[in-house]
């Protein structure tokens, strides 16, 4: 267990450091990370970050930038005048750099704390929350002010292609972030949320994820609840109310506590909630009502009810934010999604290859429903690595074998064991091919990816359309994918 010089109540805040001082990032290649990194630099700090290595796309970002790279973790890559050691959360206490911060007694902090000193404090804060539907939804609100000029500072946990970075401080009244229930580090094992101090939060939906960290969905529910608990009198959390577990804690909490609730959703008694969808290809026209205001009528280039949901949440922000209906409905319709979320990667010839970031049961289930809707008359391929450190396990075993109902064929990988695995109940991913199957689906367990792509590029014919679900690499098989249908169908 760490010893007593790391606990949460003793990171040092940036505000003690002076421009020029010098800052080492341990775990500086991941997105949040190395966004973070660079922009202390900016910030006018001297900046250095090591790794076990620098993969795409944050290799080359960070090459270009002038942080100082170091491959691999060594005692030695921690400088002799460093000021300030930011440990990301996927750093343990065992790492060789983090003995050095202990035994030198050297000022550390962590991402989510670095991330409010570096673009929230100040700012009006809008965080969004939720099992799912964070990064889209944050991308949406970021990209939208910023195209009706608000000039937001944001942060978005992933590579948003709306936007020109994925980390930015800008010079508006605004910031707006992804909050994430996952822990913070080592030594601050509570939410990313919690160091965020919303304004506007967006609650999307509470399901249960994390295994690793939180026992029960109880636990879940806990740290959600103490958001909305801690939020000002002037503050407003946007509650999707599809959700059984936010319903619940809607009406726990309305009247109870300081910040006004408001709900959103499919759901007919939600206070904003979506009357009528219209698919056209891979968009969508979305029709929604209000006390207020009425009908109103949008479009979002992207499939599925939940990205209705997350459009229509950014709609209201924006116009919380000052904006008309009309301007705010404008900037939706020319969203770019963000990468890995419904992201087309070959669509030539009757073939079309979808890759998106789906790994819990309910997000498989929706991505897959928003692709049927948009394709209704072609077959689709299912394509699912269950690799985070929940979907490895055995607690979805049964949630994932209606995640693929609107499938017409499901190709499942063999889950690959960790470390952290020890002594769990792993997912019986051959039993769950067969229960697929029981259900009425084609489908097949094959051992690693490779396999996947050769049995792909086989099988699949034209009017098919191949989703690629991962949190996670895939070892290479979009990619890979993609050559192979380029080679088999023409370029």
């Amino acid at each position: 267990m760490p010893k007593s010089h790391f606990s949460i109540d003793n990171v040092t805040s940036l505000a003690s450091l002076k421009k020029g001082g010098r800052i080492h990032v341990i775990g500086v290649a991941g997105v949040a990370m190395a966004q973070l990194a660079v922009e202390l630099t900016k910030q006018g700090f001297l900046v250095s970050g090591s790794d076990k290595d620098f993969y795409e796309p944050m290799g080359s970002f960070l090459r270009n930038s002038s942080v100082t790279l170091l491959k691999g973790y060594a005692a030695a890559n921690v400088p002799s005048s460093v000021d300030l050691v930011v440990i990301g959360n996927a750093v343990s206490y065992e790492n060789v750099e983090v003995s050095v911060v202990e035994e030198r007694n050297l000022s550390y902090s962590c991402f989510p704390r670095m991330l409010h000193e570096t673009i929230i404090a100040g700012k009006r804060s809008i965080v969004v929350t939720g099992t799912h539907g964070k990064s889209t939804t944050t991308a949406l609100i970021a990209s939208t002010l910023l195209k009706l000029g608000g000039d937001p500072s944001y942060f978005v946990g992933g590579i948003a292609k709306d936007l020109p970075m994925s980390l930015a401080r800008g010079e508006g009244a605004y910031s707006v972030v992804e909050g994430d229930e996952y822990d913070s580090a080592f030594f601050a094992k509570v939410p990313k949320f919690s160091f965020y101090h919303p304004d506007i939060c967006v609650i999307n939906a509470i399901e249960y994820d994390h295994a690793d960290i939180y026992p029960n969905v109880e636990s879940i529910i806990g740290v959600f609840r103490e958001m909305v608990v801690k939020m000002p009198a002037n503050g407003t959390a946007l509650c999707c109310i599809d959700y059984p577990h936010v319903r619940d804690l809607v009406q726990e909490l309305r009247g109870k506590v300081a910040a006004r609730i408001v709900t959103f959703g499919s759901a007919s008694d939600a206070e904003i909630s979506i009357v009528t969808r219209e698919h056209v290809g891979l968009s969508q026209r979305v029709t929604a009502r209000s006390e207020n205001l009425g009908e109103f009528t949008f479009s979002i280039p992207m499939t599925g009810v939940y990205n209705a949901k997350n459009a229509l949440v950014t709609v209201v922000v924006a116009m919380m934010s000052g904006y008309s209906l009309e301007n705010a409905c404008n900037a939706v319709a020319t969203f770019k999604a963000v990468k890995r979320r419904q992201e087309i990667r070959y669509d030539k010839h009757g073939v079309t290859l979808i890759e998106d970031f789906a790994h819990h049961p309910t997000a498989v289930q929706e991505t897959l429903s928003g692709i049927r809707e948009a394709f209704p008359t072609r077959k689709i391929w299912g394509v699912f690595e269950p690799r985070s450190n929940t979907s490895r396990r055995k607690v979805f075993q049964e949630p994932y074998v209606s995640a693929f109902k609107s499938a017409d064929e499901v190709v499942l990988c063999q889950v690959v064991s960790r470390e952290i695995d020890a002594n769990q109940d792993l997912l019986d991913v051959d039993t769950l091919s067969a229960k697929i199957g029981e259900g009425g689906t084609s489908s097949r367990a094959l051992p690693d990816p490779k396999a996947i792509e050769e049995f792909l590029l086989e099988h699949v014919g034209t009017n098919d359309v191949i989703v690629v679900m991962s949190n996670g690499s895939f070892g290479g098989l979009p990619q890979s994918l993609e050559s192979g249908l380029a080679q088999r169908f023409g370029n």
